[in-house]
């Protein structure tokens, strides 16, 4: 608190008699660093806000004002089709590599210190190669002469390759979005104390039941937002399912980008984002709707 401060004055033709001044108040100033922290943030709502609604905004005036965008793609069978392959690869790719990535995080989790920072490091590097030259590579590998192909043929009895083909699709997108689930969980695991299964089976448990019924629900909230941003990724995706993938697999970005490129249809490109936004948009909503029903950590 300010302390107040007195003064005294003569009036004209009295005495001296105290007067009390108000303090003055101090003006909160924002200081530097909130400012910078604040730039970030408005950057970034520019740099999204501004894409995503000129978007929306082609969307009803290309090529006139009005749904009729909307209203074509509605009625469009083989744009519905399109989207069903989107969302049932994304679904499967998703699935997979919190599967094949809970392990992976499990054992990191559980290693010592120095090693766990080791492998990190070697699920980290796959991110500084271009997912081009990745799906490149899974080009070579799953076709017709190609590694996996010359692996599973003594099994198989078949020596066509996997390539542009929806298992193709799924491995490679599994491949390059693999990394996201094992850090998230990772990080989960890490804040779990590992006493807590050691105590659920000194009451008794065995092994198999402490982990599904102590440690196992613990780490379900990354679980579940891992694989539900490897879904939204997945929804989004357009190099590998167009490299790798064939025409019974082309996804709703690989339509966009066609609609754009070779049709020139800017409406119907900005109609089919606007779907997909929604679409990634309400699943998220339902998914942390249920968590929130179940006790879980939202996302």
């Amino acid at each position: 608190m300010t302390a107040r401060t007195t003064v005294t004055r003569r009036p004209p033709g009295g005495d001296l008699r105290p007067e009390k001044v108000a303090p003055r108040r101090r003006t909160r100033r924002p200081d530097f660093v909130t400012m910078a922290l604040g730039l970030p943030v408005a950057f970034m709502a520019i740099v999204y806000a501004y894409p995503v609604g000129a978007m929306l905004l082609k969307s009803i005036t290309e090529p006139k004002p009005g749904f009729g965008n909307f209203t074509r793609a509605a009625t469009d069978g083989a744009i519905w089709e399109v989207l069903w392959i989107t969302v049932r690869l994304s679904l499967e790719v998703a699935v997979l590599t919190v599967v094949l990535g809970f392990p992976v995080a499990y054992f990191l989790a559980r290693t010592s210190p120095r090693r766990a920072r080791f492998l990190a490091l070697l699920v980290v590097i796959p991110f500084w190669t271009s997912i081009l030259v990745r799906s490149f590579s899974w080009i070579v590998l799953l076709g017709d002469n190609g590694l996996v192909t010359r692996l599973l043929e003594p099994l198989t009895g078949n020596s066509q390759g996997l390539l542009y083909s929806e298992s193709a699709v799924v491995i490679a997108m599994t491949h390059i979005l693999l990394p996201f689930p094992i850090l998230i969980i990772k990080g989960t695991l890490d804040q779990i104390d590992a006493s807590l299964p050691r105590a659920a089976r000194s009451l008794g448990a065995g092994p198999l039941r402490a982990f599904a019924l102590v440690y196992l629900p613990l780490a379900v909230p990354a679980i579940v937002s891992s694989g539900m941003l490897v879904f939204i990724i997945g929804l989004g995706f357009y190099v590998t399912p167009a490299l790798v993938g064939g025409p019974k697999q082309s996804t709703i970005a690989v339509v966009i980008a066609q609609s754009v490129q070779v049709n020139f249809d800017w409406g119907l490109a900005a109609t089919l984002a606007t779907m997909l936004l929604l679409l990634a948009t309400a699943l998220t909503l339902i998914v942390r709707k249920l968590t929130k029903v179940k006790g879980l950590v939202s996302l």
